[in-house]
């Protein structure tokens, strides 16, 4: 039987929507909230690192006693899974990063957020929720029922204390030169690391060139962008099933 697979969201949470996990069929597949997200909004009051979130995840497989797992992040999740397969490479088979946060350019909306008052996110996320459909349009994405009833629940799915918090940390970790190396040593340790992005957004992922010739396989998924999760749910299924 194949290792779980444990999808890790990004800044908006989470990836827990049956019309995402649905086209994985039989192959199991863990999607759970980082800490102030979700179920566990009231973790984490005072704030936290992305290594406390990496280590939340080790927790979460540790419990269910599941591991070791194909791990893979999209966006500020792919951050979270980076530090996560360093700290705990024994819970770990691979590592698929989806879009996921590689440098500060790809942070740029956790720069943001990171210097905004409670108020400032509040009102932006406000309008998001105001008009959804426009919301996800701007990213690319046909606003389909099964889009706008995800992205409302992902807009819904954490305060914005959480988004600032999460913001900080995907900040402060990968501006740190620690940051790419811990990912170098994960591709000299030999577990197999695989790059999933959209094909309209892929050129503004900014991957390191060492990290494109050394990855396992690099998969761009047509007619899609950044939320192609919730734009082609079984292109995107099939994407992850196929580096297994």
């Amino acid at each position: 039987m194949r290792a779980p697979v444990l999808l890790v969201h990004g800044l908006f949470g989470s990836l827990s929507s049956p019309g995402i996990l649905a086209p994985f069929g039989k192959q199991c597949v863990y999607a759970p909230d980082l800490i102030g997200y979700g179920q566990c909004q009231k973790q984490g009051n005072n704030g936290w690192t992305l290594n406390d979130q990496a280590d939340h995840l080790a927790d979460f497989i540790d419990e269910r006693k599941c591991g070791p797992v194909h791990l893979a992040g999209h966006s500020v999740g792919g951050a979270v899974a980076v530090l996560m397969a360093v700290s705990h490479p024994d819970l770990v088979s691979s590592l698929t990063l989806i879009e996921g946060n590689l440098t500060l350019n790809d942070a740029f909306w956790s720069q943001k957020i990171s210097g905004q008052s409670l108020d400032e996110i509040q009102t932006e996320v406000s309008v998001f929720r105001a008009d959804v459909a426009a919301w996800i349009a701007g990213a690319g994405v046909s606003p389909t029922d099964f889009a706008i009833e995800t992205a409302t629940a992902w807009l819904d799915n954490q305060p914005v204390s959480t988004l600032r918090k999460q913001a900080r940390a995907v900040v402060a970790a990968t501006g740190e030169e620690s940051y790419l190396e811990g990912l170098r040593h994960i591709l000299s340790s030999l577990t197999p690391v695989h790059l999933i992005s959209g094909e309209r957004s892929q050129s503004g992922w900014h991957v390191p060139a060492w990290l494109r010739e050394r990855a396992t396989t690099n998969t761009v998924i047509p007619e899609t962008g950044h939320l192609m999760m919730i734009e082609r749910p079984e292109e995107f299924a099939r994407a992850v099933l196929n580096n297994l």
